[in-house]
């Protein structure tokens, strides 16, 4: 990965906002199937935390008060705004109790917005806590952080609900990892190809092996969510790397010209998923199954384009559902 808005890390964010599209189409349509879908399920929210942990761990370090005031206050705009947001414009009729109910189940909204603002909260914390530690920066940063993190396990062990610690702590290892790429970005980038290479197809060969071997949606047990977690980091592994075959050029750009709509394509995109759907059960691996899959992404897809080009044109709309500031 490279510098923090390197055409790279967008074409990435593209890769993974095209995945979750795909995803939700199996998904909303069910016609999830224990290959295909195991493998964008596993990949697809654990490669938008571990790229913004990365974007984090290369990013300006909040080294005092005021740096991280406005960086927290920036992450606000970014996620909060829309997710609380989106909640009353679902709910116009009752959005204060509504608000409430998701607060202590952030599945039932924009789970991921508030989620990635967590994370983000926890290490900035941590950082502000190390810059005024003087010499025992990292010592103090790595204590504050995993104190944080120790606390969200125990939310959980106790059945706390509130902000639903279960998705943070779900996701903490995957931005945590994201965020040691970018601070050891220089180290990393040393490393022999030969040895990214040989990375590369041992992740490749587990990954497949566990989506094609197992049930990955079973996570019934501490081995068999392991499990999981192990093929997402090999699933992630294989796109980041797989980024270095897609030379500069047009699929690239458009790759991350797309990665630079990830939040808006986010929100939208899900509420035409079924645009298509008349009520007939497609076997995915069919040719009417891979037609209905097809036109369905194309007409969400575009659905989707159409109204984030109305709505960016309007600040207000722009700020309220996207997170995106009103510029004076």
């Amino acid at each position: 990965m490279a510098d923090t808005r390197s055409q790279t890390i967008d074409a990435l964010k593209g890769i993974a906002i095209l995945i979750v599209m795909a995803g939700h189409v199996l998904s909303w349509n069910h016609m999830e199937d224990g290959y295909l879908y195991d493998a964008i399920k596993v990949i697809q929210m654990p490669l938008f935390i571990m790229v913004s942990g990365y974007l984090c761990g290369i990013g300006r370090r909040a080294a005092d008060l005021a740096g991280y005031g406005a960086v927290i206050k920036k992450r606000a705009y970014s996620y909060l705004v829309p997710f609380f947001f989106w909640i009353v414009l679902q709910h116009p009729l009752h959005p204060l109790a509504n608000i409430w109910e998701t607060l202590f189940g952030l599945d039932k909204g924009l789970w991921f917005l508030m989620t990635l603002f967590l994370l983000n909260f926890m290490t900035y914390t941590a950082q502000l806590a190390g810059a005024r530690a003087g010499r025992f920066q990292k010592q103090v940063f790595w204590a504050v952080y995993l104190g944080q993190c120790a606390f969200v396990v125990l939310e959980t062990l106790l059945g706390w609900e509130f902000l639903s610690p279960g998705l943070t702590r779900l996701y903490l290892p995957f931005y945590l990892l994201g965020y040691l790429a970018g601070e050891y970005k220089k180290q990393i980038s040393e490393i022999p190809v030969i040895a990214k290479k040989l990375l590369f197809a041992v992740s490749m060969a587990g990954f497949l092996a566990l989506v094609v071997f197992c049930d990955l949606q079973d996570v019934g047990s501490l081995m068999l969510l392991l499990r999981q977690l192990l093929a997402s980091v090999l699933g992630c592994c294989v796109v980041v790397y797989g980024m270095s075959f897609i030379r500069d050029g047009r699929a690239k750009r458009f790759l991350a010209w797309l990665g630079g709509y990830t939040l808006e394509i986010y929100v939208l995109h899900f509420h035409f998923a079924t645009i298509l759907n008349r009520g007939i059960a497609y076997e995915l691996y069919s040719w009417q199954g891979v037609i209905f899959v097809t036109a369905s992404f194309a007409a969400m897809s575009l659905i989707t384009a159409v109204i984030i080009a109305v709505t960016k044109k309007i600040p207000l709309l722009n700020f309220l559902l996207y997170g995106k500031r009103i510029l004076s």
